[in-house]
Parts: C-alpha cells; sequence; structure tokens
C-alpha cells in the first residue's frame, strides 16, 4: 500500500513536471498533459480541476517573476484614469496594461463558447484532439522559423501585433495547440524582438489563468462540480509545486533557445509528439 502510494505521489509530480515545462516551451502543455495522463495510467477524479491545479503552478511562477512589473502597471493604469497630473509619466504602463486587456478579450469570448465542447470532445478523442493539435503547433512553428535565428530589436508591440497574439492565443485553446507557441510565433514573425514577444505573452497568460480560476471556484460553489474529492488534494498539491519549479526552470532557458534559432527543432519535436498521440489514440 505505501509503494502504490508513492507511485501515484511520483505520477501527480511527473504531470505538475510536465505541465510546468511545457507551458513555457512552444509544445503544448495541455497537450502534453494528456499524453503523460495515458502512459502514466492516470485517471483524474476531475481532469478539468486538475488542469487548473497545475497551471495555477505555472501563474504563481510568472507572477512572481513579474510581480514589480505588474504591480507597477496595475498602479499607473490607475493613475491615468483618475490622476490627469500623473497621465504623462503615467501613460507607457498603462497603454502596456490596455494591450493586455485587447489581447485577452478573444481567448475569454471563445472559451466562453466554445469551451464545454472542447471538453465534451475531450472525453471520448482526447488523443486525437492533441494530435491534431501539436501537427498544427508543429506547421506554424516550422513556418516562422525557417532556419534563421530572430534578430529583431523592435522592443515595442503595435496594436497589430496585439490584436493578432490575442486570437493567437484563443486558438490555443485546442489541447495539442500551443499557447506560448502560437503567441511567440505570431510577433515574431511581425518582426518583434525575442524579449519583448516573449514577456508579453507570458504576462497576457496571466489573466487567462486568472479567469479560469474565477470560473471554476464558481462551478464549485454553485455545485456543478461535484467529483472533485479533497482526499487527493496532497496529489494535487505535489503537482502544483511540480509545476510551479518546472516552469521557473523552463522560463530560465526559454529566451536563449529563441535566440539562438533553436525553436525550428521544436516544430520537429511537435510533429513526431503529434504522430506519437495518434498512434496511442489508434491503439
Amino acid at each position: 500500500m505505501v509503494l502504490l502510494a508513492f507511485i501515484e505521489m511520483l505520477k501527480y509530480l511527473i504531470l505538475g513536471i510536465v505541465q510546468g515545462i511545457t507551458e513555457v516551451l512552444p509544445i503544448s502543455s495541455s497537450g502534453h498533459v494528456e499524453i503523460a495522463k495515458y502512459l502514466l495510467s492516470v485517471d483524474f477524479v476531475d481532469s478539468i480541476i486538475f488542469l487548473i491545479i497545475v497551471n495555477t503552478g505555472s501563474l504563481v511562477t510568472f507572477l512572481l517573476i513579474y510581480r514589480k512589473r505588474i504591480w507597477r502597471i496595475v498602479i499607473d493604469f490607475f493613475l491615468y484614469i483618475f490622476n490627469k497630473a500623473k497621465r504623462k509619466e503615467a501613460r507607457e504602463n498603462y497603454i502596456y496594461g490596455l494591450k493586455i486587456i485587447i489581447a485577452t478579450i478573444p481567448a475569454a469570448f471563445i472559451g466562453f463558447f466554445i469551451g464545454d465542447t472542447i471538453d465534451e470532445f475531450m472525453v471520448e478523442h482526447a488523443l486525437l484532439l492533441v494530435s491534431i493539435g501539436l501537427l498544427f503547433t508543429a506547421s506554424v512553428l516550422y513556418f516562422v522559423t525557417r532556419l534563421e535565428p530572430f534578430t529583431s530589436n523592435r522592443q515595442k508591440l503595435t496594436w497589430t501585433d496585439i490584436i493578432l497574439m490575442g486570437f493567437a492565443q484563443s486558438i490555443a485553446l485546442v489541447p495539442g495547440i500551443s499557447r506560448a507557441g502560437m503567441t511567440s510565433a505570431t510577433a515574431l514573425k511581425r518582426g518583434a524582438s525575442v524579449h519583448s514577444t516573449l514577456d508579453f505573452s507570458f504576462i497576457m497568460y496571466i489573466p487567462v489563468s486568472v479567469g479560469s480560476i474565477i470560473l471554476l471556484v464558481m462551478d464549485i460553489i454553485q455545485g456543478e462540480t461535484t467529483s472533485f474529492k479533497f482526499g487527493d488534494m496532497h496529489l494535487y498539491i505535489l503537482a502544483f509545486f511540480g509545476a510551479l519549479v518546472a516552469t521557473y526552470i523552463a522560463y530560465k532557458l526559454i529566451y536563449n533557445i529563441f535566440r539562438s534559432g533553436k525553436i525550428k527543432y521544436f516544430s520537429f519535436y511537435c510533429l513526431g509528439a503529434s504522430l506519437f498521440a495518434l498512434i496511442l489514440y489508434i491503439l
């Protein structure tokens, strides 16, 4: 019994680590968690709750990394609105905050209307959808990277960049389609710098993640999510901290990977992962 409990804990820790690494890298966290879940023979009591919890691990990491910048953006955003004397110095962060809001709208809108449909399809055909999503990710990454490193120094994202990144993020609601991959590929292809692209991509993840958590809490309060068992809380906590630490490690590596042009290898990887997921689905 002790060995079985340890193995179960190890499985959830691995799933959390998989979530954390793949949330940052452009290879789809939701897709890899589904594949890992299948390989580890983990049957969640409520997979939606699990995904929200491990996503929260990644969210906490980004909040810690960007805490000073986010605080400054929030303060300047409201200073610009309510304090005319401070508008000039607060303008830059106000515009940045406005861009985050605009970029978040497509994912919130599309998630509201088709989120349940995706969840229903995932019940019977999760690996098939993941396979299709990973193939799409592989195709986009290959198209964007070709064989050249990203050397643009354009630090400011335009409004067109922001709107397109917002729609790219909404497409990534489909498991297997990488959110980081879609948003970063969009801006990089338009000539934005690696630093400004990745920073905005990670920061725009925060409100989407927070919104998902709020919706989950509302469902629990209203009794719509009733299958969650608090007896499994220790497993979710392990997965949470696994995701938190793995997200930080991957974050420390991602900027150099993008600047070196090695993102093209993620395209090949996603193609292989897509075929692997399809084989698992057929079997």
